[in-house]
């Protein structure tokens, strides 16, 4: 019997006719690493519901969906309900969304596992201790007791990695698992995945933006645009020799380091001094953010690094106003001191954006006092600014691409003439070429306005790409800031090696 999980001349349109995949043939073989990768809005994810049979049903298919040679598209609900977590599992990119928040991570597990009956009940009892400390989860019978919002977010993908395996499916699809984690923690995950791939015969489809994670992972690579598989080869050859545009398009916007260079000894716009903060409503345990000192100089980039929970959240929004200082403060000069001045542009801009509202409505809420004629011209300044058509203004965010709403919270931040941008983890999400042109703007405004930027980011070459010199946070501490140039050529902490460490692809040290 063939054995692969196939799509074969797959074509999913829209009502009004528009194709979102097109004759899209691609097959996933057990024990191979096959990574899907593409631009945003090229189809990837519509992929993973298309090989799972949960495409909207306002959506028409055609094709075939085939499970080791068996047809799938034309199967009853009951034997697709069947063959998701038993024979296909999924991971999912943020899992804190998807799993219920009122459930302890053992109760998904139990629900994995089909244990509904007391005999059922007492084997997964037993077996779900095992499928979290598998997964790499430390302490595993307290993970078990903790809801999803209890968990960091390695924690979580992990516990997500653990609920996807439990029922030893042949397949796996791992929609852009490691998009939000930091490099060593994803680096951990992608190895995590690649070991249950070797020990289980696992076929793994890894959908991904990244294709320097991939590199030395990948089996075969397949590339994805415009709903189009426009090539697929062995990764090796298809890396080394890229035949499609889209393909080298995605190569070409790996970033590199700019050349080093020296703090700013320009005026300070921004000085933390012994600042720290602590989680709401906490008194005695440690603080996120341990007592704090630096500064920010006009006109520089600063790049915060460090791990998940390490404080760089925290000090952003101590240095945004948006969170008061338990102790220390935070001084604003030379231009900062309107509090208007510092702007936070959060990871998420669809999150910050009325799904109800037009763009240019949302805008308008940023210049309410103003008369309208007035707020709708520095509205299309704004957005012509960061490189978008103002006609944009008039669509909902729902219809726009992760790029297209990142540039245009960028543009709601430029309304308030700000002196300090604030971008936390603000292209983790973003495909590797709006990634680039999301980067290149912000310096492009550093030199057209005079900004000072803060670049908060789990991604070292982002850091590498963009400051000037970078602050390593660990544990809620600054533990070094130094100029760039000398931090990437001579990291002196541990963390900070282990992070730079943590760039190589997997697998590249064997």
């Amino acid at each position: 019997m063939h054995k692969a999980l196939e799509l074969r001349d797959y074509t999913l349109r829209r009502a009004d006719g528009a194709a979102l995949l097109q004759g899209v043939n691609l097959s996933l073989r057990p024990g191979e690493l096959l990574a899907l990768v593409g631009r945003s809005g090229s189809g990837k994810t519509l992929i993973t519901r298309a090989l799972t049979g949960l495409t909207s049903p306002q959506l028409h298919a055609q094709g075939q969906l085939l499970l080791d040679g068996e047809r799938l598209d034309n199967a009853a609900p009951e034997t697709l309900r069947a063959v998701r977590g038993a024979r296909i599992g999924m991971l999912f990119q943020q899992p804190k969304r998807v799993l219920n928040p009122r459930l302890s991570i053992a109760a998904h597990l139990y629900e994995a596992l089909g244990a509904f009956g007391p005999a059922r009940r007492a084997a997964a009892a037993r077996r779900i201790p095992e499928l979290l400390a598998e997964a790499g989860l430390k302490d595993p019978h307290r993970v078990a007791r903790m809801r999803p919002g209890q968990l960091s977010g390695g924690m979580a993908q992990r516990a997500m990695v653990a609920i996807a395996l439990a029922a030893d499916p042949d397949y796996l699809l791992a929609d852009e698992p490691t998009a939000s984690l930091d490099s060593v923690l994803k680096h951990e995950v992608l190895e995590l995945l690649r070991s249950r791939q070797r020990e289980r015969g696992l076929g793994v489809l890894l959908i991904t933006h990244d294709l320097a994670s991939v590199r030395s992972l990948a089996d075969r690579i397949a590339v994805l645009e415009h709903g189009h598989l426009v090539e697929s080869g062995p990764a090796a050859q298809l890396l080394g020799a890229p035949e499609h545009p889209a393909t080298r398009e995605l190569l070409d916007a790996s970033l590199h380091p700019l050349p080093g260079t020296t703090p700013s000894t320009e005026a300070p716009v921004l000085e933390a001094q012994e600042v720290e903060g602590r989680y709401r409503g906490a008194k005695r345990a440690d603080p996120a953010l341990w007592p704090t000192t630096l500064t920010l100089h006009r006109g520089e980039v600063l790049g915060v690094v460090g791990q998940s929970g390490s404080g760089k959240s925290t000090f952003a929004r101590l240095l945004a106003g948006l969170q008061k200082p338990s102790a220390g403060s935070v001084h604003r000069s030379h231009g900062a001191e309107e509090p208007n001045a510092v702007q936070l542009i959060s990871q998420e801009p669809a999150a910050s954006f009325d799904r109800r509202l037009t763009l240019r409505e949302s805008l308008s809420a940023a210049v309410h006092r103003l008369p309208s004629a007035q707020a709708n011209e520095l509205i299309d300044r704004a957005v012509t600014r960061v490189g978008l058509d103002v006609a944009l203004c008039d669509s909902r965010p729902g219809t726009c691409s992760g790029g297209q709403l990142q540039r245009m919270s960028i543009a709601r931040a430029l309304m308030a003439e700000p002196r300090v941008l604030i971008c936390d983890e603000s292209t983790s999400a973003l495909d590797t070429v709006a990634q680039r042109h999301i980067l290149d703007l912000l310096l492009q405004l550093r030199t057209e306005l005079g900004l000072s930027l803060v670049i908060i980011s789990h991604d070292m070459q982002v850091i590498g790409h963009m400051a000037d010199s970078v602050a390593v946070f660990g544990q809620g501490r600054l533990l070094e800031h130094r100029p760039a140039a000398e931090l990437f050529a001579a990291p002196q902490h541990e963390q900070t090696r282990a992070l730079l460490a943590a760039r190589q692809p997997v697998g590249a040290a064997g």
